[in-house]
């Protein structure tokens, strides 16, 4: 995929297979959210993968959910170990969120 003239295979790859995941869950488990909410995590339904410009020579990939997103510049997101069956990201600030597919939707 390709954002400000750059080639983006890794995140490219999520938007393209962007179906497998609609309707599925995204948590994001900013430890504000425990702190000031006194939850483990936030967690909403997706609506939306995409890969936009961020700034004129990079890109931000975004994880929309019907009540938030949560994205990340390319330059410091990054896939972290987590648990089966979620893909697990943190970036700049390091907290952790994750998405995956709904349990009815077979990976391509």
């Amino acid at each position: 995929m390709n954002v400000n003239g750059k080639f983006y295979p890794l995140w490219g790859q999520f938007v393209e297979r962007k179906g497998e995941f609609i309707g599925g869950t995204l948590e994001d488990h900013d430890p504000d959210i425990q702190r000031f909410h006194n939850k483990p995590f936030a967690s909403t339904t997706i609506t939306d993968i995409r890969l936009k410009p961020n700034g004129e020579d990079s890109a931000m990939f975004c994880v929309d959910g019907a009540d938030f997103t949560c994205a990340g510049s390319v330059k410091f997101l990054g896939i972290t170990a987590g648990e089966e069956g979620w893909i697990t990201l943190a970036g700049y600030a390091g907290h952790p969120w994750r998405f995956k597919g709904p349990a009815d939707k077979e990976p391509a």
